[in-house]
C-alpha cells in the first residue's frame, strides 16, 4: 500500500507534537516550555523509523536516502539565508571553517553556524544543530543497529553511562541523542512496549517529579543538574507517551488523522527549518502581535501554511516524488479506507513483535 500504511500515524501524531512545542518555544523564548522534551521524542521516532528502513534496503542504501531527503531541503534553505545575509551585509562574519558547516552539516563543529551570533539573526541558523545530529546518527545507525542487537545490556549500559556522565559537563549530547535514537529500535522490535507494559506508570511517577524538581530549582544555578532533569523529563514524557499508546491510537484512525499526519510528515522538514527565520522576520518587521508570546506564535502558525505551500517542493523533489503545493492522501489509501470508513482495514499501526535477539546557550535549541 506504500509508505503510509507502513507508517503509525500516533508516531507521525507524536513527532507533530514535538515539533509544534519546538515552534513554541522559538516563538516565545519561555525556557519553562521545554520541560515538555521534544526533541527525545523527535531522536527516538527517527531512530524506529531508521530500523524500519535498515529491514528493507541496505544500509548504504539507508543512508543515502537520509542525507538526501535532508540535505536537498537544507541545501534551498542555505540559498535563501546566503541571500537574506548578503543583503544584509554580513557575509563577512563567516569564516572559511563555518561555511565548510553550512554546505555539509554533518562535518560542522557545534552545529553549522552564520553571521549575527548573540544577535537577533542567529535564529537563522542556530537550529540547524538539529539537522547535524540527524546526520550524523543516520550515517552511524547501522552500525549502532549492529551493536544494539549483537551485545544487548552491554550496549544499553554504554550508552546510558555516556549519557549520564557526559551530559552533566557539556559534553553528552550525541551520547544522549544516540540513546533516544536507539529507543527507537526497540520500538520498532515490538520489545520496548512490551518491557514498558506493566512499568510505565511507576516510571513515570519515578521520573516526572524528580525530573521537573530538578529542572525547574536548578536551571539558573547549577547547569548540570538541570541537564540531569531534562533527561529525566525526557523519559518521563517518552514512557507516558509509549504507556498511553494503547489507549490514544485506536481514536486515530479516521481519515482526518491520518490525513493531517501525512501533510506533517510530508511538510515536517519544511517547518523546522523556516520557523525561526519566520519568527526573526515577524519580530524585525514589527508585525502587528509581534511583542506578545501569543500573537508571535499564532503569526508564526499561519505564517508557516503559505511558506509551506511554497517551499514544500524541495521535500517532494527529496522523497523522490512529484512536487504538491499541499500534500494529500495518496489515493489507494482513500480505496482501502474506503467510503466513510474510519481508517484502512489492512494498516496494522501496532508495534512488530520480534521473537529474535535480534549548554545555557543550547536553551535557544529547543531540546
Amino acid at each position: 500500500m506504500g509508505q503510509l500504511a507502513n507508517r503509525s500515524v500516533y508516531l507521525d501524531a507524536l513527532r507533530a507534537l514535538a515539533l509544534g512545542r519546538v515552534v513554541l518555544y522559538h516563538a516565545t523564548s519561555a525556557w519553562e516550555v521545554t520541560a515538555f522534551t521534544a526533541m527525545p521524542l523527535m531522536f527516538f521516532i527517527a531512530g524506529s523509523l531508521y530500523a524500519n528502513s535498515l529491514e528493507k534496503r541496505p544500509t548504504r542504501a539507508v543512508i543515502a536516502s537520509r542525507y538526501r531527503r535532508i540535505l536537498y531541503p537544507y541545501w534551498v534553505y542555505l540559498v535563501a539565508m546566503v541571500l537574506l545575509w548578503g543583503a544584509l551585509g554580513v557575509l563577512g562574519e563567516v569564516d572559511p571553517a563555518q561555511w565548510v558547516g553550512l554546505l555539509m552539516p554533518v562535518l560542522s563543529l557545534g552545529g553549522p553556524q552564520g553571521p549575527g551570533a548573540d544577535t537577533p539573526l542567529e535564529m537563522t541558523w542556530i537550529a540547524l544543530w538539529y539537522l547535524q545530529m540527524h546526520l550524523i546518527l543516520s550515517l552511524a545507525g547501522g552500525w549502532l543497529r549492529t551493536q544494539q542487537q549483537r551485545h544487548g545490556k552491554r550496549y544499553w549500559i554504554v550508552l546510558v553511562a555516556a549519557a549520564v556522565v557526559l551530559l552533566p559537563i557539556g559534553v553528552g549530547a550525541l551520547a544522549v541523542w544516540a540513546l533516544w535514537w536507539s529507543l527507537g529500535y526497540l520500538q520498532h522490535d515490538g520489545t520496548l512496549e512490551t518491557w514498558l507494559a506493566r512499568r510505565w506508570r511507576a516510571i513515570c511517577a519515578a521520573t516526572g517529579p524528580a525530573g521537573l524538581a530538578l529542572f525547574l530549582v536548578f536551571q539558573h544555578s547549577m547547569v548540570a543538574l538541570a541537564a540531569l532533569g531534562g533527561l529525566l523529563l525526557g523519559v518521563f514524557w517518552l514512557v507516558l507517551a509509549m504507556g498511553a499508546r494503547p489507549t490514544l491510537e485506536p481514536h486515530m484512525g479516521s481519515h482526518a488523522w491520518r490525513a493531517s499526519m501525512n501533510w506533517m510528515s510530508s511538510r515536517s522538514l519544511t517547518i523546522y527549518l523556516w520557523h525561526m527565520p519566520l519568527i526573526y522576520a515577524i519580530v524585525e518587521l514589527g508585525l502587528p502581535g509581534s511583542t506578545s508570546w501569543l500573537g508571535r506564535f499564532a503569526l508564526t502558525v499561519v505564517g508557516l501554511a503559505p511558506v509551506c505551500m511554497v517551499l514544500g517542493w524541495a521535500e517532494d523533489l527529496a522523497a523522490r516524488k512529484r512536487p504538491t503545493i499541499w500534500p494529500t492522501l495518496p489515493p489507494v489509501e482513500l480505496r482501502a479506507a474506503g467510503p466513510g470508513a474510519d481508517g484502512p482495514t489492512d494498516v496494522d499501526l501496532r508495534p512488530r513483535t520480534r521473537t529474535d535477539s535480534a549548554p545555557r546557550r543550547t536553551d535557544r535549541r529547543g531540546a
